[in-house]
This record gives C-alpha cells, sequence and structure tokens, in this order.
C-alpha cells in the first residue's frame, strides 16, 4: 500500500465517516503483533514521514513517546505498538468526532 491509500484510509472523503478499525487497515500483520518497535517501522504503523514524526514528538503530547535502549545521549530508541496503535485510534475518533459535529 502506498502512502496516498494510506492516507485516503486515515482521511475519508469529507462526506464519509471513518470506520472504526479504517486506521489500522494499513499496519502490515506482522508490526501489530510486535510488542515494540524501532522508529523504521513506526513510521510504517504512523504513516508520517521522518520529519513529521520528530514534530509530533515535540507537539503532540499523546505521540508515542521513544523509550532508549540503553543509557547514553545517542541511545536508539524503541516505541511500544500499543502506543502507536493508540494514537492512531484517538487520531481517528477525533477526526470521525469533528465529521459528525459539521
Amino acid at each position: 500500500m502506498n502512502k496516498n491509500q494510506m492516507r485516503s484510509a486515515l482521511m475519508p472523503d469529507r462526506g464519509t465517516a471513518l470506520p472504526a478499525d479504517a486506521a489500522l487497515a494499513h499496519i502490515p500483520e506482522g508490526l501489530r503483533d510486535r510488542p515494540a518497535l524501532s522508529l523504521k517501522e513506526l513510521l510504517r504503523v504512523i504513516p508520517v514521514g521522518r520529519s513529521k514524526a520528530y514534530m509530533l514528538m515535540k507537539e503532540d503530547p499523546a505521540f508515542p513517546k521513544g523509550v532508549p535502549l540503553y543509557d547514553g545521549e545517542n541511545s536508539p530508541k524503541f516505541y511500544w505498538t500499543h502506543e502507536a496503535i493508540a494514537w492512531l485510534e484517538g487520531r481517528a475518533a477525533k477526526f470521525g468526532a469533528n465529521k459528525g459535529g459539521r
């Protein structure tokens, strides 16, 4: 599935409501079952680019938080899969709620 198809799954036409599990439709099965994700895998679950993800990490308190693998400034981080899915579901619910309020 390409990025445009992922975006259309997350943001349907203005006249349609977002199905409850449409936000999760693009996530590969192997990633749904993993407890933790690398940043690269997180970007496959949450269909945004790396720069947008870094912006969301700074600006959106609900965005999944990275957990360092070891002590040190340059430690790679991992992200909990359930947090990424919860963030997507929250965005889908917010988007669906806005549609009903128009």
